[in-house]
């Protein structure tokens, strides 16, 4: 006697009367096939997007962006496909079609959940959850998963705690015995890049004291932060704060506070040049100065305020897929005296080890042609080791 049925296209499963169908093994397969019927036709839902020229491409879509669709696959990872060579994307579960419109610096969204698009001769005709619609080619640019149109839109308007990255390092260095050194820097850099402005922070120090001649060799500190706000493409406003001390040097602290305009000379996902002008003013206070022999007469403390102005350029490379290139000079002339100027370089190289360990070398180099007698104008600082990077998204 001999029973067949089918359960799916796929799946054929006959029963035979025999001694080896025992009611366990009967149950067993019957088990098995259901579970195969289930999962193949699971397995087959996926994606699938038509070009022109009649080729059928299947996988996830991710996104719609920039003339490019991007779709996921098993066999070649995400493949970025020309959009004007698409005819059609078929998609499993639906996605974000999100349509923008511009009113001054405000954008309000409409956002279209979409199973469909099919290209016509005028535009597109998609397919949403509650049916489908005709739509200009202009309003058909953008598509991203739920979870990436949330992210997006968070990113148009940050919490002042939100859209932060960067990272810290810290070195700590001791020695004991023959010698009695104790060394410690740290540094911090913070960026916030906003659609509409950018803010950083920064924070350096490096202190060294040698307990056998009980004196210090380096203790030098500097902070500050700048805020930039887009005027345009590639106009900005910027205004600027910096703070530093230096033991060695005896100075107690310099205030720079001021602004002006840059300009985005380039821009890119590799690479990016800010030039600045502007104009700051200087607040600065010396302390006393040791006498130096063969003269037995200190230094006496002096304050210095002037209006300086400030030219500086600001570039960021990335190097391969993970490590970064920073640099930015800046030079600021006295304007009660133009031979008397101030100039400050910092380079910085940062490697990423892990997702949130990199190694991190920095240089730092500030010069002054008026410093108190008795002390040096130049201040190089040279620090490398583990470093921390730091997401806030």
């Amino acid at each position: 006697m001999r029973f067949s049925f089918d359960s799916s296209p796929l799946v054929l499963l006959s029963y035979r009367s025999s001694p080896w169908n025992s009611r366990p093994s009967r149950r067993l397969t019957l088990s098995l096939a259901a579970a195969t019927a289930l999962l193949l036709p699971a397995a087959a839902h996926a994606d699938t997007v038509t070009l022109k020229n009649g080729d059928h491409i299947t996988g996830a879509v991710s996104q719609l962006a920039g003339g490019k669709l991007t779709i996921h696959t098993d066999y070649a990872d995400d493949l970025n496909i020309d959009f004007s060579k698409v005819t059609a994307v078929k998609i499993d579960k639906p996605v974000v079609l999100s349509i923008e419109t511009k009113t001054g610096k405000n954008i309000s969204i409409k956002k279209v959940e979409i199973t469909a698009i099919d290209r016509t001769s005028d535009g597109f005709t998609v397919t949403s959850t509650s049916g489908t619609e005709n739509m200009p080619a202009a309003s058909v640019t953008t598509v991203r998963s739920a979870g990436a149109q949330q992210a997006y839109e968070a990113s148009l308007r940050p919490g002042l705690l939100h859209a932060w990255t960067g990272g810290a390092n810290v070195s700590f260095a001791i020695a004991r015995g023959n010698s009695d050194t104790t060394t410690l820097g740290t540094g911090v850099n913070l960026v916030r890049p906003t659609r509409t402005d950018k803010t950083s922070i920064y924070f350096n120090e490096i202190y060294t004291h040698d307990g056998i001649l009980d004196s210090t060799t380096a203790d030098h500190i500097s902070a500050g932060l700048r805020y930039d706000y887009n005027l345009g493409p590639k106009m900005f406003l910027f205004s600027t704060a910096d703070f530093a001390t230096d033991q060695l040097q005896e100075l107690d602290l310099r205030s720079v506070v001021g602004g002006g305009l840059g300009w985005h000379a380039i821009t890119g996902d590799k690479q990016q040049l800010d030039l600045l002008a502007g104009l700051v003013w200087t607040h600065e206070h010396y302390g006393w100065v040791p006498p130096v022999a063969p003269s037995i007469i200190p230094t006496p403390p002096q304050t210095n305020s002037f209006a300086a102005l400030d030219f500086g350029e600001q570039y960021t490379r990335k190097v391969g897929a993970h490590s970064a290139f920073t640099e930015q000079a800046y030079i600021f002339p006295n304007l009660a005296d133009t031979s008397e100027f101030r100039t400050t370089a910092n380079a910085g190289f940062t490697t990423r080890i892990k997702s949130f360990l990199n190694w991190q070398t920095s240089v730092s180099d500030v010069y002054v042609t008026n410093p108190p007698t008795g002390t040096k104008g130049n201040d190089f600082l040279l620090t490398t080791g583990l470093g921390f990077n730091f997401t806030r998204k």
